[in-house]
């Protein structure tokens, strides 16, 4: 396409012979059309530099002879594109191919502490338990399921069992595309002739009927034939809402493993050991800095990839503190807009329960106030490890009160309240963002 390659070469002059040679060099055309332009590149990384320096350019820049943008659609090789073209076209171009594995995770370098250890030692061995089927991970964003989901992938896939890797929102993708390009024979086909199905974030197939439906089949099938299915989740099957119940059953089938969220020393083992096999050495400033500003592994890695990346355009081997924190800008800004605070969880709970914020926080006594009041301090509790004096400082009451609400839900968890786990599984859904 005449438009890419002068575009490339007007890229030379302006980032350098030397940066596009190391990061334009990888991005090829799959394919195009008069309106669209399909790129694949070679990894995650050269998908991110992209993304973040050059589809601003590239949309301002190319268009057709009529002067009409032209669609970029940016994939890693091989994987799965949905074009935007007509119903016969989309059906030409369909391929049901798995997620593509970070190349950083193996089991060699998967940080975790005594509380994961289990976990992660039985991951380890998990193509030798075939009487555990299906084996469901849960924890918090961050832990490291995708991680030990992709670790373990890598490691099947060399022992020679077909693997196939996928996160919800792309089965998701799967169905919908089959569907629409009249293609469900051939999606069953790759997904139900496979040994072992790797299913990450499976809550969020909540409220996808169809799609529900054929993965219920596809787990029937893969599980009668005794393949392998291993499922992630940031919640406990208990607490899956809007997941019909013949599917949360056979998720209860097999073994249940948990992770927990890491700790602040955790973390910076995790960034350093990362930036180790980077070749990008942080001071400890740096490493303090983003520490203090990013709540979640997985924001970490984001924000050490984008230094990493900038670094690499200013042609700088070694990051200072004040470089950082201007690289970092906009991504710091996003981590606060998504933190999550007291206030945040007492306006998610109210609108679950159908009232306003201030009802939760303030001091009335009423019935319909007093139940999303408890949640809401139990919350602030378990998820941001809040002191009981500040959670009532927090909702105007005394330390007492605070104990006894908390004692309250953990109570009717324990006796399997199906209607506090109703309220908890939509609570934990609208929370997953953060």
């Amino acid at each position: 396409m005449k438009e890419w390659i002068r575009f490339v070469k007007k890229q030379e002059v302006e980032l350098g012979a030397a940066n596009c040679k190391k990061w334009l060099s990888s991005i090829s055309i799959a394919q195009f059309d008069a309106r669209n332009l399909y790129l694949e590149v070679a990894d995650a990384f050269v998908r991110e530099w992209f993304e973040q320096h050059l589809r601003s350019k590239a949309e301002a820049e190319l268009k057709t002879v009529s002067g009409k943008p032209i669609r970029i659609h940016v994939a890693l090789a091989k994987q799965n594109i949905i074009s935007e073209t007509p119903h016969q076209e989309v059906k030409q171009q369909l391929h049901f191919t798995c997620d593509s594995v970070d190349p950083y995770a193996h089991f060699e370098n998967f940080v975790c502490d005594k509380e994961n250890h289990m976990t992660f030692q039985i991951f380890q061995e998990a193509g030798k338990l075939e009487e555990f089927n299906p084996i469901y991970l849960y924890g918090p964003k961050g832990s490291g399921k995708s991680h030990l989901l992709m670790a373990l992938c890598k490691k099947m896939r060399q022992e020679g069992l077909r693997v196939f890797y996928v996160c919800a929102e792309n089965f998701m993708r799967h169905v919908v595309s089959a569907i629409r390009g009249g293609e469900m024979e051939k999606f069953r086909k790759v997904y139900r002739e496979i040994d072992v199905l790797l299913f990450d974030d499976v809550h969020e197939l909540a409220k996808r009927k169809a799609t529900q439906e054929e993965f219920f089949h596809t787990f029937n099938l893969l599980h009668t034939a005794g393949k392998q299915i291993v499922l992630s989740s940031n919640i406990p099957q208990g607490l899956l809402g809007d997941i019909e119940e013949r599917l949360v059953s056979r998720f209860e089938w097999g073994l249940t493993l948990t992770l927990t969220k890491p700790t602040e020393r955790l973390c910076r083992e995790i960034v350093v050991k990362r930036s180790e096999e980077l070749c990008f050495p942080l001071t400890g400033e740096v490493v303090d800095y983003l520490l203090d500003e990013f709540s979640t592994t997985t924001a970490l890695i984001e924000a050490l990839n984008a230094l990493v990346l900038r670094s690499h355009l200013g042609k700088k081997e070694r990051i200072h503190l004040n470089e950082a924190k201007g690289f970092l800008q906009e991504l710091c800004k996003k981590e606060k807009g998504a933190a999550l605070t007291s206030e945040v969880l007492a306006h998610v709970v109210a609108e679950v329960f159908g009232i306003k914020h201030e009802d939760i926080l303030g001091k009335s006594q009423c019935r319909e106030f007093v139940l999303p009041r408890q949640l809401a301090m139990y919350l602030c509790r378990n998820k941001l490890k809040m002191p009981y004096t500040k959670i009532g400082h927090t909702f105007s009451k005394d330390h007492s009160t605070v104990m006894s609400s908390v004692k309250n839900i953990e109570e009717a968890l324990h006796k399997e309240s199906r209607e506090m786990h109703t309220y908890l599984c939509d609570i934990e859904r609208r929370l997953s963002k953060f």
